[in-house]
């Protein structure tokens, strides 16, 4: 995944901008989830039961395992908000779908983390995060509606951005 903003064009720049309050925030969300567990496990704030955690490992995983196939099938996957020259619309696989794979697998990634960890209050950060994600979407879809030809084509093809028949 690139770390270095390349590519930005006067019209997708604002929706750039969004990262500098967007990342802090989701990082607060994921460290929140995983640090607030031992926490909540020494002072015997919250207990989840085991078969729980065991769900929420699952969720874990499967959210990983959608991030990692979405990396897989859209070389173009980046943790900055940015438009590759020559990039294309990926509409295969997991993209035929949902528009932002990669955030569904991380809303459930982040989500379920906090529910392995045995930790109900650590839910509360994590949610902040998926609730991160989902407002990042939003500066996402803006920019590449701007910036990248036959964006909205697309969105009219697969009209759902994380959750099918949902969301």
């Amino acid at each position: 995944m690139k770390l270095k903003k390349v590519g930005i064009t006067e019209k997708t720049r604002s929706s750039s901008k969004s990262d500098i309050f967007i990342m802090p925030l989701l990082s607060i969300g994921f460290i929140g989830a995983l640090r607030l567990p031992p926490f909540d496990y020494r002072f015997h704030w919250s207990t989840i039961p085991f078969m729980v955690e065991i769900l929420g490992f699952a969720i874990m995983n499967i959210g990983l395992i959608i991030m990692g196939i979405a990396m897989v099938q859209n070389a173009y996957a980046s943790k900055i908000l940015d438009i590759d020259k020559g990039q294309k619309i990926i509409d295969t696989g997991l993209y035929r779908h949902v528009r932002h794979p990669l955030y569904s697998g991380a809303i459930l990634m982040i989500l379920g983390l906090p529910i392995a960890l045995g930790s109900w209050i650590s839910l509360f950060p994590a949610a902040l995060g998926a609730l991160i994600i989902i407002i990042r979407i939003k500066f996402e879809e803006n920019m590449l509606i701007k910036g990248m030809d036959g964006y909205d084509e697309y969105r009219t093809r697969v009209k759902y951005k994380i959750m099918p028949k949902i969301y």
